[in-house]
């Protein structure tokens, strides 16, 4: 069921016009498939459950997500769960966005769920349902609003990647200055002031490998070069790399180079 309200279009602010808005609530095997979307932006938000909206992947939208479509981009999504779901949207049009609320569109923007946020769709239906004077114009800034809090929740994201991408490349900037050395996972993890478990989510999404099996990798290209580059014993060279015994560094060298550490010599 879909409860929607529409604008009389005779105010603009800030180079946009309202349409459109209202509030869905969806039953499991709800779709929606525009091949060439509408002459209109549209602002979608997940209040309950989540949404499976489908780009150049399939992403799954927890509720307190948004996505914006601008005009003539391609809708498709669905709702599979069990339960009623619970969506609101403004159509609204512009040339473009303010340029401080650029904004990526057919992309979902994830932030926890509000009754803030519900409250403001809210109070944008109501205004459209009363229609008193101006308020096109109400309704419009209460729209900026919601566009400056996905803005703002979106900066706070960017910023929290950028502190952990800079604190994971200082733990790689560690292990390759001292390949030898045996920190345990508590100790990198202190280095970044995370969690030992935290720690190793953040480093893993960002490397794709776990942290130790980075620096093993790690291990084997300085191993490389030195049984190339220098007269070091198999024994010498372990030592150097920080590994607990020889015998375990033929066993991981050969592991990830396919022979041992004294037929990579002789070959090369």
């Amino acid at each position: 069921m879909i409860f929607s309200s529409y604008s009389e279009g005779k105010e603009e602010l800030a180079g946009i016009r309202l349409v459109s808005c209202g509030h869905i609530f969806a039953k499991p095997g709800r779709e929606i498939y525009r091949p060439t979307g509408r002459d209109d932006w549209l602002l979608f938000y997940v209040a309950k459950e989540e949404e499976t909206f489908y780009f150049k992947e399939a992403i799954t939208a927890k509720a307190g997500s948004f996505v914006l479509f601008r005009p003539g981009e391609r809708q498709h999504h669905i709702y599979n769960g069990e339960r009623v779901a619970e969506f609101y949207y403004v159509h609204f049009k512009c040339d473009e966005l303010p340029r401080d609320l650029l904004l990526q569109t057919s992309h979902v923007y994830f932030s926890e769920p509000t009754q803030q946020i519900s409250l403001i769709f809210e109070q944008i239906i109501e205004h459209t349902l009363q229609k008193m004077p101006h308020y096109e114009m109400l309704c419009i800034s209460l729209l900026l609003q919601l566009l400056s809090i996905i803005k703002r929740e979106d900066a706070k994201i960017t910023d929290s990647c950028d502190k952990q991408l800079s604190s994971i490349a200082r733990v790689v900037q560690h292990m390759n200055r001292y390949c030898d050395s045996r920190l345990t996972l508590e100790e990198y993890a202190a280095m970044c002031y995370m969690s030992k478990y935290h720690f190793l989510r953040v480093f893993k999404r960002i490397t794709g490998v776990s942290p130790l099996e980075y620096r093993g990798r790690i291990r084997i290209e300085h191993a490389k070069e030195l049984l190339k580059n220098s007269f070091l014993s198999v024994n010498e060279i372990s030592e150097a790399l920080g590994y607990t015994s020889s015998e375990y560094f033929s066993y991981a060298f050969k592991h990830a180079v396919g022979i041992s550490p004294i037929q990579y010599r002789k070959e090369k």
